[in-house]
């Protein structure tokens, strides 16, 4: 009787315990390094990657990358401003410095201070300037005068300078505010001062307003006089200006005039 022989089975582990190939392979433990050839777990590098920070064979940047390097040179402009500022080319001189100042800033040069000279420079110019012109107009020669007052040489004054009685050599409306000469009423003339007066103080009412009232108070002033108006005379009258009216200025002076 046959025996029919049992299914065969998985082989059976040979003599020694190992196995004839080797078995699935199981995953590392935490913390491990896979086994060759495998990709690395999410969020751990591979074998042979730079970990986090610089890149592979790249040493880390240190300092500010934007730093500018030293100053290429003086800046032109910067000198000619302080030349011309010495010089009193004051226009010039704030120009060009001005222009350098922005130069200097985008060019990363030297020459900063000098441009910031020449423009000091040229202001204190045009502050010399202005008091120069301060002082010529509130200066005046006081003229030579007799015992009884009136003028006997010709002498240069402002305006509102004039004392009745005195003439002037002429009249020019256009340039009258520069200043008037005076000369002895004995000979020619343009004109005599008959009267002087003060506007009243306040703010400045406006020229037409200052005219019309110089006009009144002159012209009612030759009517008190008595005098008697030749037919060749006229009535001519100065008044402030809204300039001189802010620096306190309220005079009115009244002169006889002959007619060209």
């Amino acid at each position: 009787m046959s025996q029919t022989p049992p299914p065969a089975g998985p082989p059976g582990p040979p003599p020694g315990g190992q196995p004839p190939y080797p078995g699935p392979q199981q995953p590392p433990q935490y913390g491990g390094q896979p086994p060759y050839g495998q990709q690395a777990p999410y969020g751990q590098p591979q074998y042979g990657q730079p970990q986090y920070g610089a890149p592979y064979g790249q040493p880390p940047m240190h300092g500010n990358p934007y730093q500018q390097g030293p100053p290429q040179g003086t800046n032109g402009l910067a000198i000619a401003s302080l030349i011309l500022g010495i010089l009193s080319m004051i226009l010039f001189s704030v120009i060009l410095g001005v222009i350098a100042l922005k130069q200097i800033k985008q060019r990363n040069q030297n020459g900063r201070g000098l441009a910031i000279a020449g423009i000091a420079i040229s202001g204190a110019w045009v502050l010399l300037f202005g008091i120069g012109i301060v002082i010529a107009l509130t200066t005046d020669n006081e003229p030579d005068r007799d015992a009884s007052g009136q003028v006997t040489t010709t002498t240069n004054v402002r305006p509102n300078r004039l004392k009745v009685g005195d003439c002037v050599e002429s009249i020019d409306e256009e340039n009258v505010i520069r200043g008037m000469k005076l000369v002895p009423c004995s000979g020619p003339n343009g004109g005599e001062v008959y009267a002087n007066y003060e506007l009243p103080a306040g703010k400045w009412p406006g020229l037409t307003s200052v005219q019309i009232s110089a006009e009144t108070g002159c012209t009612d002033r030759w009517k008190t006089s008595k005098r008697v108006l030749d037919e060749k005379s006229s009535i001519f009258y100065l008044h402030p200006i809204e300039s001189s009216w802010r620096l306190g200025d309220r005079g009115v002076t009244c002169l006889v005039v002959p007619q060209k």
